[in-house]
């Protein structure tokens, strides 16, 4: 089994077909796409309203208006790639976290935030969510009748209501769940960077050092990576918009966090 993330920086920058046709029978696929979300946002004349928090990442904010558009535009991406792998022959289902309870997840009730003033304030969390559970029986059920599984980022609270939530998030608590050996995080840049060169390998004893040069997306990618190896799964983050961007993480290239 292979699990793989493939984050919105690819899809946005024309790699999915290029997942899609490295995508091998076994494989567990969980898409981002937020780059999509603020552009079809900002098509529906809604803008995006994005918030700084205190440890330097950025975030969109859900309110109910920016969760409809999110839900349909993940669903979408979600079911191009379905269509995309059963045109190549695949035997591809995608589910967003809701169906059938896939994944759980706790309402953010509050976010703390940095103000245009620079001012520290909680606001209310709106429609994000922390993942909880992925229901393992499921995804083992569904691939003994499927070759591929492609997960949208979309949970349910115990209460039913929908939360957009991270796919790196879903793809840690499956690693971790499902005891694989390892993640491939395929994002839009040939691994972590410093300096604008790719780092081969980070390990909890280089950690430290790499940290401080990393940002956004990619530290909260990496601080996934290093979670996992302290369970002894291996994480790969590698570019998505090469030619064959699995197999080339499998085959080494990239980041390797173990």
């Amino acid at each position: 089994m292979i699990l793989v993330k493939v984050g919105g920086s690819v899809i946005c920058n024309g790699g999915l077909d290029k997942v899609v046709n490295d995508v091998a029978p076994g494989t567990i696929l969980i898409h981002g796409g937020g780059c999509m979300v603020n552009s079809m946002m900002e098509r529906m004349g809604i803008k995006p309203i994005i918030l700084k928090h205190p440890n330097g990442y950025t975030s969109r904010y859900t309110d109910e208006e920016t969760l409809k558009v999110y839900v349909m535009t993940m669903m979408l991406i979600n079911k191009l790639l379905v269509s995309k792998l059963v045109a190549r022959g695949v035997r591809a289902i995608g589910l967003s976290g809701a169906d059938l309870n896939l994944v759980t997840a706790r309402r953010k009730e509050k976010i703390m935030i940095i103000d245009d003033r620079g001012r520290t304030r909680v606001i209310d969390g709106g429609f994000s969510g922390k993942v909880t559970d992925v229901n393992v029986k499921l995804v083992q059920s569904l691939m003994s009748s499927s070759d591929v599984l492609v997960i949208s980022p979309i949970a349910v609270s115990p209460e039913g209501m929908l939360l957009n939530v991270d796919g790196d998030q879903i793809a840690e608590n499956l690693a971790i769940s499902m005891g694989v050996k390892g993640l491939i995080i395929l994002t839009n840049v040939d691994g972590v960077l410093i300096n604008g060169k790719p780092v081969g390998k980070v390990t909890r004893d280089n950690a430290q050092q790499v940290l401080p040069h990393t940002t956004g997306g990619m530290r909260r990618k990496l601080e996934t990576a290093l979670k996992l190896s302290e369970r002894g799964i291996r994480t790969i983050i590698a570019n998505g918009l090469k030619d064959n961007p699995i197999r080339s993480a499998l085959a080494g290239e990239g980041t390797v966090v173990e």
